[in-house]
């Protein structure tokens, strides 16, 4: 492969918005083959940053020990349920890996997960109402009634026409709805196989997920340049049954002591969708302290899918400081303060520490405020102030950050933050005919240009700053 060693340099634009409130704009930082020196992504690290790893060693001990005798912080455990809920498990089993580099998968029950740690009222309640929803999915057949959106069980699997009583109550006529095409029935109400809704029995019913744009190359384009540009891509492993593809999600959305990330969802269902039809297979933890993540990170890394697969995401959001990522425990009147010094993500990921991703390209997206300097009149996402032979340690890295040293990051409560909306966007459009350079490009010159932003009551112009250095890569989106 070839490409050009060197450092993304932190460039600071001067932001100015209707409001007359002065800020910072945003960039992407990329690094790659660094040369001999502090480990990639921590050249501004203060010495006491080392300090965090002596600190997260220290409370593994006070997290709790799970059946198959695997230790687990308590939040990494909380999101790793979460995780498999979102997946429609009921039945939960343990995050960590084994020796085989395999998820341990050993049983836990639900009782279990709520006797080692401490739920809070809100997610006790919304766990047990997705377990509740899917278990009776498994025993009956219900749906939401477009009137109320209470569950329904339809008692005559034969009949699309279903009645429900609380339509009926709250409007003082009978209420039927279409099992199909979810509409309020229209037509015959017995031995019903259609309603006379238009399109009942023919149409695709929306579902609320977020959709994509995503073009897929066509195979073509792709035996073209691996003719023409073999020397200088990485090779992409067609879709099969052995690629095994990973990307993790990192989404701290809910924090102890600092203003929550309202938005956040968006960019994380936006980044999931987008990963997902680029043939990953997304793990999603949200709300995780630093010693939350690097457990994630470190499990991540030891994955035996790795050695199938032919590159890897990494998206890390939540609030930010100079020091690094913010877990959801931090204060800023804290002694020890729950941060994740980034060196820890390449620590993890690189040369030694995975070796099943060596010269295979790993992206770090990182959502997160480097400082807290003003100027956004946007919510902004910081806290309070075989062969043996040398490899690189960290190669192969492209790291995609949203602000530069000392400033904010931008998020738009209604949108997401404009970071990653312009990463997801950029990918959807061209990720088909690009590798990471030219896609980098297209972001950087998308940035330079006003990005219209809602804030309450009004739309603003926000001006963005995004810059790369330059690496050859390979198309991700291929059939």
């Amino acid at each position: 492969m070839s490409c050009r060693r060197g450092i993304g340099v932190a460039d600071q634009t001067p932001l100015i918005n209707e409001d007359g409130v002065q800020g910072v704009a945003v960039i992407v930082q990329y690094r790659v083959q660094p040369a001999q020196g502090p480990p990639l992504g921590c050249c501004n690290a203060a010495p006491a940053l080392w300090n965090n790893r002596e600190l997260i060693n220290k409370h593994i001990s006070l997290s709790p020990q799970l059946g198959c005798g695997h230790q687990t912080p308590p939040d990494y455990l909380i999101a790793w349920v979460q995780h498999q809920l979102e997946q429609n498990c009921t039945e939960f089993s343990c995050p960590r890996l084994n020796s085989q580099h395999q998820v341990c998968g050993a049983g836990i029950s639900y009782q279990t997960v709520c006797g080692l740690v401490q739920l809070k009222p809100k997610k006790k309640q919304c766990f047990e109402e997705t377990i509740a929803s899917l278990t009776a999915l498994k025993l009956c057949d219900y749906k939401k009634c477009p009137g109320c959106q209470s569950y329904v069980e339809r008692a005559d699997l034969n009949n699309l026409c279903v009645h429900c009583s609380i339509c009926t109550s709250k409007m003082g006529r009978a209420y039927q709805f279409c099992w199909q095409c979810q509409r309020e029935w229209r037509g015959p109400y017995f031995n019903a196989k259609r309603c006379a809704n238009v399109g009942c029995g023919h149409m695709t019913i929306s579902q609320p997920e977020a959709t994509s744009s995503l073009k897929l190359c066509r195979p073509d384009f792709k035996r073209k340049k691996l003719q023409s540009e073999k020397d200088d891509i990485y090779l992409s492993l067609d879709k099969s049954d052995s690629r095994t593809r990973l990307a993790l999600i990192i989404n701290n959305v809910e924090f102890e002591h600092i203003s929550d990330r309202s938005g956040a969802e968006i960019d994380e269902c936006s980044m999931r969708t987008l990963l997902e039809l680029l043939g990953y297979t997304v793990v999603t933890l949200r709300d995780l302290t630093s010693q939350g993540m690097e457990a994630a990170l470190e499990d991540f890394s030891r994955r035996g899918e790795h050695l199938g697969s032919d590159s890897c995401f990494v998206v890390l959001m939540s609030h930010g400081t100079q020091e690094g990522i913010c877990g959801v425990s931090y204060s800023d009147d804290q002694e020890d303060q729950d941060i994740l010094p980034v060196s820890s993500i390449f620590r993890h990921l690189n040369t030694p520490g995975c070796p099943a991703l060596r010269e295979k390209p790993k992206v770090i997206l990182i959502q997160a405020c480097r400082g807290g300097e003003d100027g956004s009149v946007l919510v902004a996402d910081s806290a309070p102030m075989a062969r043996h032979r040398k490899e690189h340690r960290e190669k192969d890295f492209i790291c995609m950050r949203s602000c530069t040293p000392d400033t904010v990051s931008y998020r738009d409560p209604r949108k997401g933050s404009v970071f990653i909306q312009t990463v997801v966007d950029t990918l959807n459009n061209h990720a088909h005919e690009e590798h990471i350079e030219e896609l980098l490009r297209k972001v950087r010159k998308y940035g330079i240009t006003l990005i219209p932003v809602h804030i309450v009551g009004h739309t603003v112009n926000v001006p963005t700053h995004f810059m790369t250095d330059t690496c050859a890569c390979f198309p991700f989106a291929h059939v």
